[in-house]
């Protein structure tokens, strides 16, 4: 079994994911007018789950290598819709753009909203000299509708209060982000799931979001890791689910509320492993998910053919 990723990578990744793709301007994305953007939104939604879109960072190594041939090879497998890393990768709206593809959304790092960059430095990463509001302001200009809170990193998390007091500081920039056009989003992995103090940091966050200025953005293969279900959850958080995350889980893993201790074989392409994307899928048609996203943290076959294949099998469902 390979060992599995330490803190020091995962950040190291998530860092590099969201800061050193090259910023050569703004995007070159052709602004959309309010009547394709409503066309684009209820295209995608009856017809998520046959043709998903790809979250970028499942390919953050080849991209970074090869930006170009990378869209090109994301493209011809299918791929329609985009959620990017970070800003960063805004400067290549125009390529992604000419390939028939549009960008639903961008992840941003923690730190623009707790002012926290602990882990960020003690990795040897830099620090964004950006702020949150040129952040929002790079996004709507991008006509990019969408932008998710990636991860809160342990710094951010220490106690439940902790949880709770993001919650209020997403909802100011929340609140920013929807004056400007764009709506924030948080991404849920298996750290929210663990049971503390007769509650759990999802249940606080949940509580603590504006259902308008903070939509979520679930992972299936975390909410399983954790002992959940997802089909459970994407029913009890109907209309506040804007963002699906599609991998798979390799059969016999341990539960996990760490994160950043699941050994990188646990990821697998869709279709192979345990969870149950048909049942959870379909709750997703039912509670009106309007996104899914193929994303692979870590990738057991060739990162091309793992999201070949995991396109290939969610087509199949014909949901």
């Amino acid at each position: 079994m390979k060992k599995a990723m330490t803190r020091k990578e995962f950040v190291k990744l998530s860092a590099a994911a969201a800061l050193s793709l090259p910023v050569a301007g703004l995007v070159g994305c052709a602004p959309k007018n309010k009547k394709e953007e409503k066309e684009a939104e209820s295209a995608s939604s009856p017809t998520f789950a046959s043709h998903p879109g790809l979250q970028l960072y499942t390919v953050r190594e080849q991209f970074q290598k090869d930006p170009g041939g990378t869209l090109k090879k994301i493209a011809s497998i299918g791929f329609k819709e985009m959620e990017l890393p970070g800003p960063a990768a805004l400067s290549h709206g125009q390529e992604i753009k000419d390939l028939g593809m549009s960008i639903v959304g961008t992840h941003i790092l923690p730190g623009y909203i707790t002012g926290k960059w602990d882990s960020i430095k003690k990795y040897g990463q830099p620090v964004p000299t950006d702020t949150m509001d040129s952040i929002i302001d790079l996004v709507a200009k991008s006509e990019v509708p969408n932008m998710g809170i990636g991860i809160l990193f342990p710094e951010d998390r220490e106690t439940m209060d902790d949880y709770k007091r993001f919650a209020e500081k997403a909802n100011k920039v929340g609140e920013k982000s929807k004056a400007a056009g764009v709506q924030l989003y948080y991404h849920s992995h298996s750290f929210e799931f663990e049971p503390i103090q007769g509650t759990t940091p999802l249940e606080e966050l949940v509580k603590g979001f504006d259902t308008e200025l903070v939509k979520l953005e679930l992972d299936l293969f975390w909410i399983t890791i954790s002992g959940n279900d997802p089909a459970e959850w994407i029913h009890n958080l109907a209309g506040r689910v804007k963002m699906l995350h599609l991998k798979d889980l390799k059969a016999g893993t341990p539960k996990d509320y760490t994160t950043f201790q699941v050994p990188p074989d646990a990821f697998q392409a869709v279709g192979d492993g345990v969870v149950d994307f048909k049942k959870a899928l379909e709750a997703a048609r039912k509670a009106s998910v309007p996104y899914a996203f193929v994303e692979q943290d870590h990738s057991a076959i060739d990162p091309f053919e793992s999201i070949a294949r995991s396109y290939a099998y969610l087509q199949k469902l014909a949901l």
